[in-house]
């Protein structure tokens, strides 16, 4: 039926009174059954993003069947994965909503995760030529501090304990076993470099110095220099926070390392927040589970790429926030106005640092905008 024959037969319907069928999305399709919004908040992606990565990781993902013995094709497959890694759920719990089984997630989460960390060689990298001065300025709009390509740190993702020969050097010094990750993010909270493959007992210095970026800056290939914490040897190329200041520019060279370098320090928490799966622990093998990471960094790339804001989880606490009398409320019964005073300090303080969570990548530790 061509357009020009429905509007006729809606017409039709509608000059006897008769109720015009309603038309039910389909479920299994989220592109279609779900607006924007709520897309984004379960897929933490815009759809254009999700059918873009589709389009390039179809061809390395293999034919595979649900329960029934149906083909699942490649969408579903990314789709369940993506889900999967955004909210952190049971895989049971995403089968079911989907009609697969736990294990076929299971399959696609593995399959999903190393083809998109295949891509991750077009999203992510160290920028280069204009782009790169632009990363220097910023670094610079935030504290002052010259020269800045990068802030680096590692930080732990906990896994099951793993079935190897040696588990033990999985477990770090709290007890459990997770794997050390080093990234290099810069002021957009975009990562430019990774490294996923370290045991948690590794220290971070001597991931730094066995990876690539360290023998890429020391042959000079790359100019400025990264900013690191007391962990790290104090180079050329690397620079550490002065451990006792004696004078006043030592003091103001740490503070404005500390706030330069809180780039890395957000940038994990809106990775980990974005992709709850890597806050918990992850159940998977271990060869997956280092794919699981590098995807969750690509696809955090690009969300920060098409400026996908996470979902505004503190407007509760906004709410109570203006509802409770003892915080900041105007007492018009005469109270003492230091108290008032001091009160709606408080509140100006709180609603500060909610602003903060809500926009991780335009306020700095200090609340200073990062153009």
């Amino acid at each position: 039926m061509d357009k020009r024959h429905w509007q006729g037969w809606r017409k039709c319907r509608q000059r006897h009174g008769r109720r015009l069928r309603r038309i039910v999305g389909d479920r299994m399709n989220p592109f279609t059954a779900m607006s924007n919004a709520e897309f984004v908040d379960r897929f933490r992606l815009r759809k254009e993003s999700v059918n873009s990565i589709i389009q390039k990781s179809q061809e390395q993902l293999p034919v595979a069947n649900d329960r029934r013995g149906c083909p699942v094709p490649p969408n579903l497959q990314v789709l369940i994965a993506i889900r999967c890694m955004a909210t952190g759920s049971h895989q049971i719990a995403i089968g079911d909503c989907y009609y697969v089984s736990q294990t076929c997630v299971s399959l696609y989460l593995a399959s999903v995760s190393r083809a998109i960390a295949s891509l991750s060689e077009q999203f992510i990298k160290f920028p280069a030529g204009n782009n790169l001065f632009k990363t220097v300025q910023a670094f610079y709009n935030i504290a002052r501090m010259p020269g800045v390509i990068g802030s680096i740190d590692c930080t732990h993702v906990a896994i099951l304990r793993p079935t190897c020969n040696n588990p033990e050097v999985f477990q770090c010094r709290k007890g459990f076993f997770p794997i050390n990750v080093q990234a290099v993010c810069g002021p957009a909270l975009l990562f430019c470099n990774l490294v996923s493959r370290w045991p948690g007992s590794v220290h971070d210095s001597r991931i730094f110095e066995n990876s690539i970026i360290c023998a890429t800056l020391e042959e000079v290939l790359m100019p400025g220099h990264l900013l690191g914490d007391s962990g790290y040897p104090c180079r050329k190329y690397l620079l550490t926070p002065v451990l006792n200041p004696r004078d006043q520019q030592e003091e103001t060279y740490n503070r404005s390392h500390i706030t330069t370098r809180n780039t890395i320090q957000r940038a994990f928490g809106v990775l980990k927040r974005r992709f709850a799966y890597l806050g918990s622990t992850i159940r998977t093998k271990l060869n997956t589970t280092k794919a699981i990471i590098v995807s969750s960094c690509v696809l955090h790339n690009i969300a920060i790429m098409t400026r996908v804001l996470l979902p505004e989880e503190v407007e509760e606490e906004m709410d109570d926030l203006h509802i409770n009398p003892n915080i900041g409320q105007i007492n018009m019964q005469g109270r003492i106005k230091g108290n008032k005073s001091s009160e709606t300090t408080f509140e100006c303080c709180l609603y500060s640092e909610l602003l903060l969570v809500v926009h991780p990548f335009n306020w700095t530790r200090r609340v200073i905008y990062v153009h």
